[in-house]
């Protein structure tokens, strides 16, 4: 994926939930059922991080789906990402790409501030993530946004949006109803019996949804 492409559709974040094998197995079958972006959150500094950063970069690769990194802008450089989210807006995209490369894409968590949403776009990212607008089961909590304001956002920025937090198959449609382009899961599809079906089953409603 180049950054001239419009980011959209499924994006799974991989978080260490699991043990190392479980997890690589999970996030495969995942990208198997039709994952559009993957995610690494790196949480902190070790081998078996390492070693998962390296991993997924090899299935993003061999799926031809970007692959990024949470925050950790070593661990990025080390694996050679396709870019960067990031959680804090200390640095800007065009610092990032000069260090990253000029394609790399860019993107941040807003949070509930509207004012980075602005940001974001003027200072050039590809995309923001509205986090949380559901309680979430994993990962870190970021306080809730409701579909009302997200939806105002994509109405009115041309950067693409996404959100994230607590998404299932069960509330999938009324995220999708705010006019996103896309979604953010983590623990409904690797933690789903079956991932692949899962990921194919967000896939099917994300596609169809975008069609009506």
């Amino acid at each position: 994926m180049t950054r001239s492409s419009r980011l959209e559709g499924l994006y799974l974040v991989v978080s260490p939930i699991l043990p190392l094998e479980q997890l690589l197995f999970a996030t495969e079958k995942a990208l198997d059922g039709g994952v559009d972006i993957l995610q690494l959150s790196s949480t902190k500094e070790s081998h078996e991080m390492n070693v998962l950063a390296s991993k997924l970069a090899g299935l993003a690769k061999k799926h031809g789906i970007s692959f990024l990194i949470n925050n950790d802008l070593e661990l990025s450089k080390e694996v050679k990402a396709d870019g960067m989210h990031l959680d804090t807006f200390d640095v800007s995209p065009t610092q990032l790409r000069r260090l990253l490369g000029s394609e790399s894409i860019v993107g941040y968590t807003v949070n509930v501030d509207l004012e980075k949403v602005k940001w974001a776009e003027q200072e050039g990212a590809d995309y923001v993530s509205f986090c949380s607008v559901f309680h979430q089961c994993s990962g870190g909590q970021c306080p809730i946004v409701s579909l009302d304001i997200i939806k105002n956002v994509v109405a009115n920025s041309k950067i693409s949006v996404f959100a994230a937090g607590g998404i299932n198959l069960e509330n999938l449609f009324s995220v999708l109803g705010a006019g996103v382009a896309g979604v953010v899961v983590t623990s409904a599809i690797l933690l789903s019996k079956d991932p692949e079906r899962t990921a194919k089953s967000f896939k099917q409603i994300i596609s169809g949804y975008k069609k009506s």
